[in-house]
């Protein structure tokens, strides 16, 4: 099986998309923009071994790379509408390309993404990556450096699921079969909160995808907008059998951190029920320069990490 016959099995689906002009099988994909929108573009990159292990369900981790680039679009407030896949094969595993496969399409296409081209060879190590192409009207993408300061900032869904997961895997040798619906999902199948994302973009001024710990990612916005915050640790959803510290530090929930203005906060509760989604208020944005850090109103030091280093040893 060469390059080609393993794109045409596994990847390539009739395109019914006016918006693709040319897709798989050219050198290049060609697509159409919406009148009035800009570009959102996001890439992702898993490998075996550091981000996924081997006993990982192939279906999962190819649900789990679309996913994890959906959470970033969505981050943007934007809709998805294409991908390109990078595929980098150690080995040619059909039973494994074959459940890869699906998890990636299927996720895809539950969000109305074309999968249109992408890159497939061989390598030492199992590589996958993804670039995702969105659309988002002109001047209406949320940024991670506006948050204002009094905007109240909240958070999509419960934390430490994934992180909890991870933990377990790895204490049981990467064996699956033990962990929980919940866990299972929050670090596999996560739910990218599009639809949400969409209508939070009319309210929201600052927002961020929380995978690399949600501390760190509110240090993040924190440090790009210029101001401080508030965090109150017993306003976090918690997920079950898993410390404070290591649910905000943890990483792999691919859930939404936004800040609003207080005038719309009682638009929070119509979207939750809405998207049937959980969103909880877990602060304050501070002109501190500094995330303060309570617990019950009581200040607490910081933890010695505050998110995923994917350059840590």
């Amino acid at each position: 099986m060469n390059e080609k016959d393993i794109i045409q099995k596994y990847f390539t689906k009739a395109i019914n998309e006016q918006s693709v002009i040319a897709g798989i099988g050219d050198d290049a994909a060609i697509v159409s923009v919406s009148s009035g929108c800009e570009l959102v573009m996001t890439t992702d990159t898993m490998l075996e071994g550091k981000h996924f292990s081997k006993q990982a369900p192939a279906y999962a981790v190819g649900y789990k790379l679309m996913a994890s680039n959906l959470s970033d679009i969505a981050a943007m407030g934007a809709a998805p509408r294409w991908a390109m896949l990078n595929l980098t094969l150690s080995s040619l595993d059909q039973s494994w390309l074959k459940g890869f496969s699906k998890g990636l399409l299927e996720c895809a296409q539950a969000h109305n993404v074309v999968l249109i081209g992408g890159d497939t060879t061989s390598g030492d190590c199992l590589n996958v990556s993804v670039q995702l192409i969105g659309e988002v009207p002109i001047s209406k993408a949320m940024l991670r450096s506006n948050a204002q300061v009094n905007d109240k900032i909240y958070v999509t869904g419960i934390i430490g699921n994934a992180a909890s997961a991870l933990r377990h895997l790895q204490q049981k040798k990467f064996n699956h079969h033990n962990l929980s619906a919940a866990q299972y999902c929050a670090l596999y199948m996560p739910d990218s909160r599009i639809n949400l994302a969409i209508e939070l973009r009319e309210i929201a001024n600052a927002a961020i995808d929380i995978s690399d710990g949600l501390l760190n990612e509110l240090e993040i916005v924190c440090n790009t907008s210029g101001t401080g915050a508030k965090l109150q640790l017993d306003k976090i959803p918690l997920a079950k059998e898993i410390s404070t510290e290591n649910a905000i530090t943890g990483g792999e929930d691919y859930e939404l951190l936004f800040t609003i203005p207080d005038k719309y906060t009682d638009q929070i509760s119509l979207l939750a029920h809405k998207h049937d989604c959980l969103i909880s208020q877990i602060g304050e944005i501070t002109n501190n320069n500094v995330v303060d850090i309570y617990e019950y109103n009581r200040s607490i030091p910081h933890p010695k990490r505050s998110g995923y280093d994917h350059f840590a040893k």
